[in-house]
């Protein structure tokens, strides 16, 4: 067969195969009767709010300590996604979390307020308003609030698996002779403790 005769043959049907036509777009705007119970839903989460794990909201904590608003849940996006909001006010300076990695979940960061001071394969770095950061999965990192208390950021996982955060009290607790629990705790949630968070000197030394 002539060469141009095969291509202009090819693009004719790859053209009818992958055609949109009304029958296809009603297709996927309408999902068949049997797969509306298994549709998933809108998560709606109003301001001041954080999610609990059991689906329903709850009025979050004033701004003080990290991840004090959940506003995606692993469970809500069937493993995919899990994001937390680090709420724009008075939080206290030069804390944050050790050092650790992530097995199977990418992390990123986004600044809304103030400065964070982050620690990534070992390379740190001052975050500020609208600077975003991806901390890949299996590489090191840590990151604190800077030396102001104003600051809020955003935190994304994903895949989210078990990066539930309903952390023990003791797995922030740095008192040495819990250490074993606390590394039961970051295990637990699919992350290995490494090492403490960065330190005053650390975090004022970075530019």
């Amino acid at each position: 067969m002539e060469r141009r005769r095969f291509l202009a043959l090819t693009a004719g049907v790859a053209g009818a195969q992958f055609a949109v036509t009304p029958a296809k777009l009603r297709a996927f705007a309408a999902p068949h009767e049997s797969d509306q119970a298994s549709a998933r839903q809108p998560v709606f989460v109003p301001s001041g709010f954080t999610r609990k794990i059991d689906g329903a909201n709850e009025r979050a904590p004033s701004p003080s300590g990290m991840f004090d608003t959940e506003v995606v849940r692993s469970s809500d996006s069937d493993g995919r996604l899990a994001t937390y909001v680090f709420p724009i006010g008075d939080h206290h300076p030069y804390t944050g979390a050790p050092l650790h990695v992530h097995h199977q979940q990418d992390e990123w960061l986004y600044i809304l307020a103030g400065e964070f001071v982050a620690e990534v394969g070992g390379k740190r770095m001052r975050l500020k308003p609208g600077d975003s950061l991806l901390m890949p999965m299996k590489v090191p990192h840590r990151w604190t609030v800077a030396q102001a208390a104003h600051c809020g950021a955003i935190h994304l996982y994903s895949p989210a698996g078990l990066m539930e955060m309903d952390w023990s009290p003791v797995a922030r607790d740095e008192d040495p002779k819990n250490m074993k629990v606390r590394r039961a705790e970051f295990e637990k949630h699919g992350l290995t403790l490494l090492g403490g968070p960065l330190n005053k000197e650390e975090i004022d030394n970075t530019v």
